[in-house]
């Protein structure tokens, strides 16, 4: 009976983590109040190659001041990072996916952020990665980070 009661418990909270999307980053950094990648709701979002990868973030409040803001993509295949840099006219965020005048940021300072990604297409198809999103501060802290299951469709 008890195990009965115990698997009865677990079914639907591991229904609700597989539907989590996005999720933390494992760095604990903060999250937007309201993120979308791709119009995805679900984990994993399926992405064809060749398609960008854009994703909306609003809400974000800054727990530091910061005079910049870096973008961060990792891409992770069963553990491994696949390389997969940023091209330089995305690398200042505070030119390219905020708000004009969103930078300097102050702490608490709340903002939304746009990363729209279609330089290269995935190096990789017919799997899941996952991908962390993020932003960092310009001593390198992270200001936000989402992490989300991606279906390369090949």
């Amino acid at each position: 009976m008890f195990k009965f009661l115990l698997v009865a418990a677990l079914v639907p909270a591991l229904s609700l983590a597989q539907s989590l999307f996005p999720r933390q980053c494992p760095n604990g950094a903060s999250m937007p109040a309201y993120m979308e990648i791709n119009g995805c709701t679900t984990s994993p979002c399926t992405i064809p190659v060749g398609d960008p990868i854009a994703a909306y973030a609003k809400g974000i409040v800054s727990p530091v001041a910061t005079a910049t803001l870096t973008p961060s993509l990792a891409i992770r295949l069963l553990g491994l990072e696949i390389p997969f840099p940023i091209p330089d006219e995305l690398q200042d965020a505070c030119a390219v996916g905020t708000e004009p005048g969103t930078c300097p940021v102050a702490a608490g300072q709340e903002f939304d952020y746009i990363l729209y990604y279609e330089d290269e297409p995935f190096p990789i198809s017919g799997v899941t990665v996952e991908i962390e999103v993020g932003l960092k501060a310009d001593d390198g802290s992270y200001i936000t980070c989402v992490a989300f299951d991606v279906y390369i469709q090949s």
